[in-house]
């Protein structure tokens, strides 16, 4: 038998070498002093290095199959070494096939030890940058075993290593994925569909009634190498995948996303889990393409919108959450989320008013979701975009009708809720120019809106211009001016640019007419005092941005309109005593702010002595608290049924002192003697505020309710229009001297001729009279219609007569005549005016001391 010892001598020498790395004893480890023979046999032998694999493995199969785990960790280590050390080696493709087969055999085993042991030398593989790139090889297998180690709940004592060990195994396939672009379908749906998931399921703890552990910090795991936990291991992990994901892959990322967020819930109120794992992506991906995570979710919350109102509220929240991260990169696409946006607040509101809504509360919770996500997104726009905005979200509000009652309701519910989202648009901006923010279709439709029947969108859109037309944070102090008898430095006061001078001189008595309505349209209920505190608002915000000599000449004309149309007893207007008093306070309180602003002594011992005499003898009503504000007085404190300041001229505001101290300041008050008319609209019997078709009817017959800016009145079709009705009315004469109604002008002998170069100035810087144009036209046409009314066949006898005689072409043969005498006057001219061909330039004779 001695010649069987030579077979042992018969194995190739490459065989010999790796059986000779094991240990005689199970207790020895790896016999070192070998394992570097291999080694350096492997790097100066590299085509035997594939059959060295083989060799290992199949030591390794024999081991697992007899449980003999010490001599498998020795081919584990063996095979580790030999692949750190021929990783540039021209076989190690082969090698590599024969290393996975290792690793996935140590899966097999379903052993928490053995599994650790095949994802530790898996991630030291994944390492490896390879020179070679391999054609054929696969992760499948890895991919849902790792996955499925990721799931693992069961039994508790282990799971939660297996699953850290599967997400290093999922972190490893990504590394080794991503680098080898032969490998590109790591981002096919099948393989996304177990990966995304596996993250997801370990970024919250699974395991109910486990008491939580405190999880280390970073600055732990790196000093004293501690474990990270799975949660933290599997935010690492999300967040490099879509570091490494590119635009066109990220579709196949998002949607497990949205996914697993549906079948697990979470977008259920709080949608913690969904926020942080978005939070997650937006800031693991580059800013440019942020906006596409942006786009996917408005896309499923299109794809939801049948779902639970609960759900949809989790997916705004998200948003509304997110959006400050993507930043400026939703520009591209800014109209078209605000429009999904803005489709999504309209279908909830239908739905909400239909009888289908299973809870009002919900959707209400939802639209407020969404409004907030809209005002989030605003406020991380820049400032033109921000403009852009609600320019986009005015042009959705709802057409506001001649008669608010022909609108349906789900309309008007809809107009409440888009002015609550211009608002919460609003604060977001800082007015720089007027003229910017308001537009002239802008700012019509804002004050229209503030003329609905609705009282809460009137309020609302007091607040909008509120937040637009301050600029200098005044708006704490001016929300509800109290009266103060010394301003101080309570408020911040510039002067206003050219540029917005020119946008008030333009606007300010539309926009002054609309706020007398505005005070018309108030109720006498438990808003009636916070209303009007939001007009005065208006009034003082205006009056200290805009505060050059036509604004304020123009605002104390409204406030003494304001104080006729308390004062009237003609009942054009009727108006309770509650509500008399509020405008009467609302006067007082506005002129001894404007007042203070104008620092013109005698002007505010006036207001102030008027508020003396009231304090002292007037209704409770009138009186201010200590405070400032008007005191919540009702009627049934024994106090008299009326206010009783209509004789008394030392309770009331007087006009010409305030023009004279005006006057003596230098000022132009010649427009201030202009009053605002009350309306002659049919008196309302009921008390309180007038009912909307009688202040439809009266509130243009006011004086200044004319704006050159845009046409009140809505335009009929001609088979409509009247023309008796078209001509007899005529605007209200005027007296204000204007650009065309100059010296020039004929007719205008009582007009004052400019005798000194500023008042010529001013002559020519006035605005033209609109009205004075108007009523010219239609005096103009008057005079034609009454010609061809009383006498048609003479009145157009005279009209061709008097044709024939001015117009010199209408005969044939005095036309040639005057073209043959006109040819024979320019030829007589030309006679006369000959002059000689130049001379050529050579041909010219120079003077002598010119020529050498």
């Amino acid at each position: 038998m001695d010649w069987m010892c030579c077979f042992s001598s018969c194995k190739p020498r490459y065989a010999r070498l790796a059986e000779s790395i094991y240990p005689r004893s199970l207790n020895e480890g790896l016999v070192t002093a070998n394992m570097q023979k291999l080694t350096f046999y492997a790097i100066s032998h590299p085509e035997k290095l594939d059959r060295i694999g083989t060799v290992l493995v199949n030591q390794l199969a024999k081991d697992l199959a007899r449980q003999r785990f010490t001599q498998v960790k020795i081919s584990v280590d063996a095979m580790d070494q030999l692949l750190q050390s021929c990783h540039g080696s021209p076989s190690l493709n082969q090698f590599t096939e024969n290393f996975l087969r290792m690793v996935q055999k140590l899966l097999e085993t379903n052993l928490a030890p053995m599994e650790k042991l095949a994802t530790d030398s898996f991630v030291n593989f994944a390492n490896i940058q390879e020179e070679t790139p391999s054609y054929h090889r696969q992760y499948d297998f890895f991919i849902s075993k790792f996955s499925a180690m990721c799931h693992m709940s069961k039994p508790r004592e282990t799971a939660t290593q297996v699953r850290y060990q599967g997400l290093r195994g999922l972190r490893g396939v990504v590394w080794k994925s991503v680098t080898d672009d032969l490998h590109a379908n790591i981002w096919e749906k099948q393989h996304m569909d177990k990966i995304v998931p596996s993250i997801l399921i370990n970024f919250y703890d699974d395991f109910d009634g486990e008491e939580q552990k405190e999880e280390p910090s970073l600055e732990e795991i790196a000093s004293a190498n501690v474990e990270q936990s799975p949660k933290q291991l599997a935010d690492q992990c999300l967040r490099e995948l879509m570091g490494k994901a590119s635009f066109g892959s990220l579709r196949s990322v998002m949607e497990p996303v949205l996914k697993h967020c549906d079948l697990h819930q979470k977008w259920n109120n709080p949608p913690n889990f969904a926020i942080a794992t978005f939070r997650a992506i937006l800031y693991s991906i580059p800013t440019q393409i942020s906006n596409f995570v942006i786009q996917v979710l408005i896309n499923h919350l299109d794809t939801m919108s049948a779902s639970e109102a609960e759900i949809r509220i989790g997916i705004a929240t998200v948003l509304s959450s997110i959006v400050s991260i993507a930043g400026t990169s939703i520009g591209p696409l800014l109209l078209d989320i605000f429009n999904s946006l803005l489709k999504h607040l309209r279908a909830s509101v239908e739905y909400q008013q239909s009888r289908a809504c299973p809870s009002v509360d919900q959707e209400r919770r939802y639209q407020e979701t969404l409004i907030n996500a809209m005002a989030d997104f605003a406020n991380a726009l820049p400032d033109y975009q921000k403009v852009e905005i609600m320019m986009f979200t005015v042009g959705n509000i709802p057409k506001v009708a001649d008669d608010d009652r022909a609108m349906k309701s789900s309309d008007s519910f809809l107009q409440h809720v888009l002015v609550k989202t211009l608002l919460k648009i609003a604060t977001k901006y800082k007015t720089a120019y007027l003229a910017t923010m308001f537009t002239d279709s802008f700012l019509n439709t804002l004050l229209d809106l503030a003329l609905v029947s609705d009282p809460q969108v009137r309020y609302t859109t007091q607040q909008i211009f509120h937040t637009l037309f301050d600029r200098h944070d005044n708006l704490n102090v001016l929300e509800h001016l109290p009266f103060i008898g010394e301003l101080g430095d309570l408020l911040t006061v510039e002067k206003c640019t050219r540029a917005d001078q020119m946008f008030m001189r333009r606007h300010i008595t539309h926009i002054s007419s609309v706020l007398y309505r505005c005070v018309c349209l108030i109720e006498e209920d438990e808003h009636l005092q916070n209303n009007m505190d939001a007009v005065l608002c208006t009034m003082a915000l205006m009056c200290i941005e805009v505060g050059y000599d036509e604004t304020l000449i123009e605002l104390f004309r409204l406030a003494f309109g304001l104080q006729s149309m308390a004062l009237d007893n003609k009942e054009a207007f009727p108006c309770g005593l509650l509500k008399k008093a509020a405008i009467h306070n609302l006067v007082a309180r506005y002129l001894n702010l404007s007042c203070q602003l104008l620092a013109i002594p005698s002007l505010c011992n006036h207001v102030q002595q008027v508020i003396s005499n009231r304090t002292q003898k007037a209704h409770p009503l009138l009186h201010f608290n200590e405070k400032g504000l008007p005191k919540q007085t009702t009627l049934s404190d024994g106090a008299p049924s009326a206010l009783e300041i209509d004789d008394d001229l030392a309770l009331q505001f007087d006009k010409s002192d305030l023009s004279e101290a005006l006057k003596a300041s230098g000022k132009d008050v010649q427009h201030l003697s202009v009053p605002f008319k009350v309306p002659l609209g049919s008196p309302n019997t009921t008390g309180g505020a007038p009912n909307k078709s009688a202040l439809s009817a009266a509130i243009f017959d006011l004086t200044d309710s004319f704006d050159v800016s845009r046409n009140s009145v809505k335009e009929a079709s001609a088979d409509d229009i009247s023309l008796d009705l078209s001509i007899d009315w005529s605007p209200p004469g005027s007296r204000r001297t204007s650009r065309r109604n100059t010296i020039f002008n004929p007719e205008g002998s009582d007009l004052m001729i400019p005798t000194t170069v500023a008042m010529l100035r001013q002559m020519v810087n006035a605005p033209p009279d609109v009205n004075e144009e108007i009523r010219k036209d239609q005096d103009q046409s008057l005079k034609i219609v009454s010609m061809f009314r009383d006498d048609p066949d003479a009145a157009f006898s005279a009209c061709v007569k008097k044709d024939l005689e001015d117009d010199q072409n209408g005969d044939l043969s005095s036309s040639i005549q005057r073209l043959i005498q006109r040819n024979m006057n320019s030829a007589q001219m030309s006679s006369c005016t000959h002059k000689t061909k130049p001379k050529n330039v050579f041909e010219l004779k120079l003077p002598e001391s010119f020529v050498f």
